[in-house]
C-alpha cells in the first residue's frame, strides 16, 4: 500500500496530527477546557462552510473562525470554565450556521462535508506540508511557554500572585488549540476532534 501517494500522505498527516493532538490535549485536560476545545471545532465548521459559500479555501475560514473563537474564550479566562451553557449555545448556533451556509451553496460542497467528517485519504502533499509547518509552529510556541503554562494550569491563583501573565497565557493556549483543531479537522473531522484531543490525554 506504500506505493500509493494518498496512503503516504494519510500516514504522514495522521502521525503529525496524533503528536500535536497529544501535546495540546494534555493541557486541554489539565486546564479543564475540553468543552471549550470541542466548541472551537464547531465554530471552525461554520467558518469552513462560510468560506466554501464565498468560494475561498475552507481551511482559511476554519482557521479564522477558530482563532477568533479561541481568542474570545481565552479573554474570558477562568470565567469560561463556568460558562458551559453559553459555550453550548454558541456551539449549537455555529453548527446550525455551518449547515445554513452549506444549504445556501449552490455547488457540491464536498470540501465542507469533508471538514465535518474528515477525509484522511483525500489529503494532498500540499496539505501535509501545511500541517507540518503549523505543527512546528505549535511545538515551538509550546516549548517557549511550557513552564509558565504548566504553572498557570496547575494553580492559576498562585501563578498570578507570582506575576505571571495568566490572561495572556490563556489566550496563547486557546490559539494553540485553535490551530491544532484546524489542522486536525482535515484528518478526523469536526465530530471526532473532541475525542482525539481529550481521550489520549
Amino acid at each position: 500500500m506504500w506505493q500509493y501517494d494518498f496512503m503516504q500522505h494519510a500516514f504522514e498527516a495522521g502521525t503529525i496530527v496524533a503528536i500535536i493532538a497529544g501535546i495540546v490535549g494534555y493541557f486541554v485536560v489539565l486546564r479543564r477546557s475540553s468543552f471549550a476545545a470541542h466548541a472551537l471545532s464547531h465554530i471552525g465548521f461554520a467558518g469552513a462552510a462560510g468560506a466554501v459559500l464565498l468560494g475561498v479555501d475552507p481551511i482559511i475560514g476554519l482557521l479564522l473562525f477558530t482563532s477568533g473563537g479561541g481568542i474570545t474564550i481565552g479573554l474570558l479566562g477562568r470565567r469560561a470554565a463556568s460558562r458551559d451553557i453559553q459555550i453550548g449555545t454558541v456551539l449549537a448556533f455555529m453548527l446550525g450556521l455551518g449547515v445554513l451556509f452549506i444549504s445556501l451553496y449552490s455547488g457540491y460542497a464536498t470540501e465542507a462535508y469533508s471538514i465535518l467528517f474528515g477525509e484522511i485519504l483525500g489529503i494532498s502533499a500540499n496539505d501535509v506540508l501545511v500541517t507540518l509547518v503549523a505543527s512546528l509552529v505549535i511545538l515551538l510556541l509550546t516549548s517557549v511557554v511550557y513552564r509558565p503554562l504548566l504553572f498557570a494550569s496547575l494553580d492559576e491563583d498562585v501563578a498570578e500572585a507570582k506575576g505571571l501573565p495568566t490572561l495572556l497565557l490563556g489566550v496563547i493556549f486557546m490559539l494553540l488549540v485553535a490551530v491544532a483543531t484546524s489542522i486536525s479537522v482535515q484528518v478526523v473531522g469536526v465530530l471526532l476532534i473532541f475525542a482525539l484531543m481529550v481521550t489520549p490525554a
